[in-house]
């Protein structure tokens, strides 16, 4: 059980590292011309994006465990029917995502107060980009799908394939061929759909049986249909309220000045960058304790909570020690301001504690994604992002200031994680969980 949840931790690591590297590249891309507002224009598309995407990471999430559970227990058509009701939903959001664009580039614009420049080019790129949405849901789909069938190569290959293909296209369309910021988009959109085109093709010559149990009377049954809704609705409502602690701390640092915000967005990188790999080993929990509880196994899934809750514990305080002893230089791989690397180093402590404390919750959403908890996971974030955080947020940043706001954002860990236990122990004992 080790082995495999290392095996499947470690290339999901990696998957994910790609996914900034490649937000990197593109910055770089439309940095280097001459214009600095079109940095800013694909800096601001791209965090609209972020945001929907984060939005509709159920997508992912839902489709691991339940594929993990149907393929626990050798059931390969509902295998097939669960990949075809995702990739349903997928298809129909992406195409609302479309019809909608322009009330959300809307609603983005007032939210961000950019340039004149900055908001004309955005509104280009993200134009452009929007129609890759559809594309872009169906890989997250197929890559969930992948994961819960314990295939973590092809998701790997694959997101490797698309994100190097949108770097080369990057520079074809912004070098080349002179499109500016909407070179980046237009490379975002072919790199998508060509991602899809491969994913088709690679499950055609992988998993040809499965296609041929292909029904869309099975995968459109109401049932089975409530299921995954459900689950999708449980972990979309988490999702937000995990992005509202983000976006109301951001918010309360801004309103303590320019200097405070910099430093702020530098630690939050560094959570970030926490998030890369606990979430390789969160994966790992959904695949290993969804495939034990669809088989019937309870000591394999027994076994799958116990080690990854210690491997969440390991790399947690792991992380904490490696920030620690490059805290002398890592701040300043982000910035050379003098103020704003005596504000990190202020509050430097906070980002040392939180990885060793927030594993815990990492580990604990694989466990239950793998379970399909999704009720638990809904209530568990909604009691501590709306009953723990926001209240200790106010209260502790009038008392203490950013200390108070980090101080906070350490208490939403701990209220996570006592509203996450007692299911666990339910679960545990084999008394089980419930859906909704």
């Amino acid at each position: 059980m080790n082995r495999a949840i290392v095996a499947l931790a470690i290339p999901t690591i990696l998957m994910n590292i790609s996914i900034p590297l490649l937000g990197a590249v593109d910055t770089a891309v439309v940095g280097h011309l001459k214009e600095v507002y079109y940095l800013g224009a694909v800096s601001l598309g791209s965090l609209i994006f972020t945001m929907i995407y984060w939005a509709v990471g159920f997508f992912r999430m839902s489709t691991v465990g339940l594929a993990a559970q149907a393929h626990g227990r050798g059931d390969a058509q509902e295998c097939m029917d669960l990949l075809g009701r995702a990739i349903l939903l997928a298809l129909l959001i992406g195409a609302a995502v479309i019809v909608l664009r322009e009330g959300v580039l809307w609603v983005a614009l007032r939210i961000f107060d950019a340039s004149a420049e900055v908001e004309f080019y955005a509104a280009e790129y993200f134009r452009i980009r929007v129609f890759a949405a559809p594309a872009a849901f169906v890989l997250v789909v197929f890559q969930g799908w992948y994961f819960g069938l314990g295939n973590v190569a092809y998701p790997v290959a694959i997101t490797v394939f698309v994100n190097a293909l949108n770097v080369a296209l990057d520079f074809l369309f912004v070098y080349g061929l002179g499109y500016q910021s909407s070179g980046v988009a237009i490379a975002t959109v072919i790199s998508q759909y060509l991602g899809v085109a491969l994913t088709l093709l690679v499950f055609g010559l992988r998993y040809g049986e499965y296609w041929r149990r292909f029904s869309w009377w099975r995968v459109v049954s109401w049932p089975k249909m409530r299921i995954i809704l459900a689950l999708n609705r449980d972990i979309f409502i988490r999702t937000m309220g995990l992005q509202f602690t983000i976006w109301y701390f951001m918010a309360k640092s801004a309103a303590l000045g320019d200097l405070m915000l910099a430093a702020n967005a530098i630690l939050l990188n560094m959570r970030y960058l926490t998030s890369y790999a606990l979430d390789g080993f969160a994966t790992a929990a959904e695949v290993t304790v969804g495939s034990a509880i669809g088989a019937g196994d309870r000591a394999r899934m027994l076994a799958a909570i116990r080690i990854s809750l210690i491997w969440g514990l390991v790399v947690g305080g792991g992380i904490s020690l490696l920030y620690l002893a490059f805290s002398p230089w890592w701040p300043g791989w982000f910035t050379n301001n003098a103020e704003v690397l005596a504000l990190i180093h202020t509050y430097l402590v906070w980002v040392l504690i939180e990885p060793w404390l927030s594993n815990f919750c990492y580990i604990m959403d694989g466990i239950y994604v793998g379970a399909t908890a999704s009720r638990q996971m809904r209530n568990s974030m909604l009691i501590s992002a709306v009953l723990v955080f926001w209240p200790a947020i106010e209260v502790l940043s009038w008392l203490y200031g950013n200390h108070g706001m980090w101080a906070a954002t350490l208490l939403l860990y701990l209220a996570r994680a006592a509203t996450l236990t007692p299911p666990l122990r339910r679960l545990w004992r084999g008394e089980g969980v419930t859906l909704a």
